[in-house]
């Protein structure tokens, strides 16, 4: 058991990471590409943009999660909230193509402008909120990104899910 444990862990069958994340999406791009159209998201949509009154929440690097290297969205309709955001670039080597490239990006955690930032185990006991907040994520940044890259995403699921 041990080493299936190991094993899966190595080949980032665990998603997220520390943080954990909400739904994942795999973009077949690059994270270079990926990140210049991030850039362009913001530029073309600046109520994304995290206001001043919420850039005290901005703190992630000095929390020790610099290596994140995670983007905040701010959506000003109700509720208003802030999504941290981070992205990852992968090999799906197993789909018989060793060198193409993928970028996965998931939501890590969201802030209400109450308390701290929530994870996705806020919602262990509330499918619908945790529905909400990935379906949020796919209509307001997810579609765009698809938009502007001209391609689909994929829905990334894993076996541990049967479980939640």
């Amino acid at each position: 058991m041990l080493f299936l444990c190991v094993a899966c862990n190595g080949c980032n069958m665990f998603g997220a990471g520390t943080l954990g994340g909400f739904q994942e999406w795999s973009f077949p791009v690059s994270r270079e590409l990926f990140d210049k159209e991030i850039s362009n998201l913001y530029k073309d949509n600046p109520e994304y943009i995290i206001p001043e009154k919420w850039q005290y929440l901005d703190s992630w690097e000095a929390n020790g999660y610099g290596s994140l290297d995670g983007k905040i969205f701010h959506f000003k309709s109700q509720p208003e909230e802030l999504y941290y955001v981070s992205y990852w670039e992968t090999k799906h080597d197993f789909l018989g193509d060793p060198d193409r490239k993928y970028t996965e990006i998931a939501v890590r955690a969201f802030h209400t402008g109450k308390g701290g930032w929530e994870t996705v185990d806020y919602f262990k006991k509330n499918k619908a909120g945790k529905n909400r907040i990935n379906t949020r994520f796919y209509n307001e940044i997810v579609s765009k990104l698809e938009k502007k890259l001209n391609l689909t995403s994929k829905k990334e699921n894993y076996w541990y899910e049967i479980f939640e």
